[in-house]
């Protein structure tokens, strides 16, 4: 949620006519004074509290804050009951709107189920799914076989008998027939305000006028007047549009002059209701085809103002994209009901103000002041809050990358407060006749105020278009000061108990691949108990590997855990006889705790981690949790349990972010109180994530946790990848470009103890730079290096020369 205090010249997009015989109403406001207003709103108040008080006086009010009134219902003294289904009456549902999707057999458990679990529930009326004869449902979707019917491509006979069974079936019913896609997302509530504007007693077909593609004109007997309505993005027609052409089906369908089934449904209302589709430029707009995406399911494009204002969205071929954009636009409400609720803790504190009072038991809440960057005020110099500036790339003091691109997170947070603000500019845009429109951001500034929210100074370029009179199109600077508040904090009285039950996304990908290969359903495990399989590919670093099973008996072998050790050995070539020493240690937790939960397997060749974690990853069931884990990680018990709920079979991986530790050698100068020394050497406390000690590694995926099946789904690790890194960036982006959903998360349960990191130079380029790139951030913290630097004679001398140099 934003608001913007600063003053944005507003406008709105032009609204071409629809048609003729479309209602249009205009409305005109009056600018009011609001000191007047507010006035006369006090006023008003406490002459109708003295007329109650003094002229009516007292009367009872029930509960639901109406005066007390006997019973409708008679003797018995019970209320009539009038049922209602999300806010709305039930006799008003199933009389505006009958929406007919057309399916195939193939696509109604898992399209079909998509959008009949998604927009579906948002239709003031009956959504009815058509399909071949025989067609039916494992899930409850509402099918209804057309007789004589087949799915053979194009549908033409199945669209033109959808239309008749509606006609035949409810032409009395609904006043709006709309013939749609499996593969369109219809929004109900802008569906119904859309059609709410027409009049629907006369003849209307309206869609996307089209007349082919280029390559087609002149082929598909249309005149040059003639057009028809594309059937991607939907058709919808009047009562009495259907009630003129569904009778002469038959006829239509014996006279095919074309393979199109949109363009003979048009010829064919065109012939016998004596209408086309509408020639309404708006109407690409209202009806909306994506053609900026290849593949369809607005993956890229789901932000954008076309999406934001239109009416249904095609296409939609990925199943599970429906839900994404469902909750996105649930989100998008949720947001305008927030800021409604904002507006109203100011009017109320604003009025408790002027009135002078407030409760005496009344808290200040922070939600009831007017926004600005002044609401936090720093008492001493520490407490600054410092801005970051953001041009192409980010430069901030926050990060260990000073200069940086921005991340996703980031982006997106800017796309939304772009969007919002050309919605406020351009609110009045009608009236006023012009538009503006987005072009890019200048430069910016942004900070976060953990008690307040989000502050943002954008400098923007927009292109000011204007319509009426003298037309015109230049480019604008303006400057946007933005705002986005947080929301009280909210407490659950009590810490809500573990379902295993997936969530309606994760169980339509379920049913999705159910039905596609036909495997038996994996009954429900607990997940709190559920056995993790470690697998550790490991060559030489005897002293290290002991401390990880120090560290694996305290947390898993002593306390009962449910877990497995798949120790993969390499023998190392600079430490022989690491790999003896190894097999006896493991082999001493084997005596003790048992064979069954420690495994050896030894690998021939180079060491490779990809080879290894495959290795040992073989030896588990395909429904194995497996976490992919190095010999430097120091872990808490409190990990296991996030493993374990952070993992979901066919659904999501977790690639948890670990807190990575400096260079003890930096860090424990001048006897810091970060460090314990003994005779062995310093040491950092594992639990100690103060900046001087580490830092979060945001880019690091070695770490990671996921079941056997979905690491196979996605092809496992690249075995050809020789040497240091690059195998767990691979795997990553190998489940970012599957269904498979990735959890990234700070877990403060797991520390990766400092080693030295040793970059051989025959490494390809790109590991090369990894490794380099790891090394240097282990250094040490960001302000102990500038402050080496700068307190280094040589090297400042060394820059001054170089600057010199280059200036000259």
């Amino acid at each position: 949620m934003f608001e913007f205090y600063c003053i944005i010249p507003a406008s709105r997009p032009m609204n071409g006519k629809l048609s003729s015989t479309m209602a249009r109403r205009k409305y005109g406001f009056k600018t009011i004074n609001f000191a007047v207003f507010f006035f006369g709103l006090l006023f008003g108040l406490l002459t109708g509290n003295w007329i109650k008080g003094t002229i009516l006086g007292p009367y009872s009010i029930s509960e639901c804050g109406f005066p007390e009134m006997d019973s409708p219902s008679g003797a018995s003294g019970e209320a009539i009951d009038i049922p209602y289904e999300q806010g709305k009456p039930q006799e008003k549902k199933d009389t505006f709107v009958i929406v007919g999707i057309m399916t195939a057999k193939k696509f109604i458990d898992t399209r079909g189920l998509s959008a009949f679990r998604t927009w579906v529930n948002s239709i003031n009326g009956k959504v009815m799914f058509f399909s071949s004869e025989g067609s039916k449902s494992g899930y409850g979707v509402p099918v209804v076989p057309l007789p004589g019917v087949d799915d053979s491509y194009p549908p033409q006979k199945k669209s033109f008998m959808m239309l008749k069974y509606m006609h035949d079936h409810f032409i009395d019913n609904y006043e709006w027939f709309v013939r749609a896609d499996d593969d369109v997302f219809i929004k109900g509530d802008k569906l119904e305000k859309f059609l709410r504007s027409i009049n629907s007693s006369k003849p209307q077909f309206i869609g996307q006028a089209g007349v082919g593609k280029q390559e087609e004109l002149g082929r598909l007997s249309l005149l040059a007047t003639e057009n028809f309505c594309m059937g991607g993005p939907g058709m919808i027609f009047s009562r009495e549009t259907l009630r003129r052409m569904a009778p002469h089906v038959g006829d239509c369908l014996a006279n095919l002059y074309t393979t199109h089934e949109d363009v003979e449904i048009g010829r064919c209302v065109r012939k016998y209701a004596g209408i086309q589709c509408t020639w309404a430029y708006e109407m690409q707009h209202i009806l909306y085809q994506n053609y900026k995406e290849d593949q369809g399911s607005f993956k890229k494009t789901l932000k954008s103002k076309e999406v934001e204002n239109a009416v249904s969205l095609h296409p939609v071929k990925e199943p599970l994209y429906l839900f994404r954009i469902q909750n996105y636009f649930q989100s998008t409400k949720i947001v305008h009901l927030h800021q409604k609720e904002l507006h109203l803790y100011r009017e109320i504190n604003m009025m408790e103000e002027f009135i002078g009072y407030r409760h005496p038991n009344a808290l200040q809440n922070k939600l009831a002041l007017m926004p600005s960057l002044n609401k936090y005020k720093p008492q001493n110099d520490d407490e600054v809050l410092s801005w970051e500036f953001i041009t192409k790339p980010i430069f901030s003091h926050f990060h260990n990358n000073p200069k940086r691109g921005l991340e996703a997170s980031l982006s997106g947070a800017i796309d939304d407060v772009i969007n919002q603000i050309m919605q406020l500019v351009n609110k009045n845009a009608r009236q006023r006749g012009r538009t503006i429109d987005f072009k890019e951001i200048l430069y910016g500034y942004r900070r976060i105020n953990p008690l307040y929210g989000a502050d943002y100074i954008l400098d923007l370029l927009l292109i000011y278009r204007k319509h009426k009179g003298r037309k015109m199109t230049v480019p604008v600077r303006r400057h946007a000061y933005v705002q986005q508040s947080f929301f009280q904090t909210e407490f659950e009285e009590e810490i809500a108990t573990f379902n295993p039950k997936p969530s309606m996304g994760a169980h339509v990908l379920h049913i999705i691949r159910q039905f596609a290969v036909g495997a038996e359903t994996k009954p429900n495990i607990d997940k709190r108990t559920e056995t993790i399989h470690f697998v550790m590919p490991l060559s030489g670093r005897l002293k290290i590997f002991e401390r990880f099973m120090k560290n694996y008996e305290e947390i898993c072998l002593l306390t009962g855990e449910n877990a497995q050790l798949h120790v993969v050995l390499y023998k190392s070539e600079r430490e022989e006889q690491a790999l003896e020493e190894s097999i006896k240690l493991l082999q001493k937790y084997q005596n003790k705790y048992g064979g069954n939960s420690i495994e050896i397997i030894q690998a021939n060749g180079v060491f490779s981690r990809g080879r290894g974690l495959e290795l040992g990853a073989s030896r588990c069931s395909k429904d194995a949790l497996l976490f992919l884990v190095d010999v430097d990680i120091v872990m808490t018990r409190s990990s296991l349990n996030r493993i374990r709920l952070n993992t979901k079979q066919r659904s999501q991986v977790y690639f948890p972010i670990v807190f990575s530790q400096y260079d003890p050698v930096t860090v424990c100068l001048n006897h810091s109180p970060h460090c314990s020394c003994q005779h062995d050497g310093c040491h950092i406390d594992p639990l100690d994530f103060s900046q001087d000690t580490g830092y979060w590694r945001q880019f690091g995926f070695g770490i990671a946790a996921m079941y056997r099946s979905d690491m196979l789904s996605v092809g496992g690790f690249d075995l050809s990848i020789q040497g240091w890194g690059k195998e767990d960036v691979d795997l990553y982006q190998k489940y970012i470009e599957s269904n498979i959903t990735i959890f990234r998360s700070v877990d403060p349960g797991m520390t990766h103890a400092f080693h030295e990191i040793f970059c051989d130079t025959k490494l390809e380029p790109a590991q090369l730079v990894m490794c380099i790139g790891s090394r240097a951030q282990s250094y040490g913290a960001i302000p102990y290096l500038s402050k080496t630097v700068y307190e280094t004679d040589s090297i400042m001398k060394r820059h001054e020369k170089h600057t010199l140099n280059v200036d000259s």
